[in-house]
């Protein structure tokens, strides 16, 4: 038999409510007990979700006065580590910053020839007459569109099924 959903919650570090969309879902198996309680075997558990070492709480670092930040203590191991993901995130941010410059200098590229081309010839009429037609797609005639005509039916539905027409007048 499995554990029950509170332990399995606590063991991986999720909610509970996260375990029941996983087992609606699918994405985990669970069995449910007659009193309807759900029990996930631990190995089904530690399929989706790593293990947690203990409970995890906020950090929290206890310092006093005569502690200073780089000092060889408890206290400036961790300012130390805190310095280094601080240092490791402002790279990660430029790097985000330099990928987002690129893409506004693509975008405004692409913008500037999508521009280009929806340009049109602003020379008056007679200069471009004098243009070679081969190079003017303007000289170009343009055909005019065909309408299609209205095919006149012989009354509705009823009347061309059973053969009458209008003039025969209906009973």
């Amino acid at each position: 038999m499995g554990i029950p959903l509170k332990d399995a919650s606590e063991q991986v570090g999720v909610t509970r409510q996260t375990l029941m969309k996983a087992i609606k879902n699918g994405r985990i198996s669970a069995e449910k007990t007659p009193n309807g309680e759900w029990r996930i075997e631990p190995v089904e558990l530690f399929r989706v979700w790593p293990a947690v070492k203990g409970v995890q709480h906020p950090l929290h670092v206890e310092l006093t006065a005569g502690d200073t930040p780089g000092a060889p203590s408890v206290g400036g191991e961790i300012v130390d580590a805190l310095k280094a993901q601080i240092d490791l995130l402002k790279s990660q941010l430029d790097d985000v910053r330099s990928d987002r410059e690129d893409l506004r200098n693509d975008r405004n590229h692409w913008r500037q020839i999508a521009q280009r081309s929806l340009l049109t010839d602003q020379r008056p009429t007679s200069e471009r007459s004098h243009h070679d037609a081969s190079q003017s797609p303007e000289a170009v005639p343009i055909a005019e569109p065909i309408v299609p005509t209205q095919v006149q039916t012989d009354g509705g539905f009823w009347s061309r099924l059973f053969g009458r027409s209008d003039q025969q007048g209906m009973l």
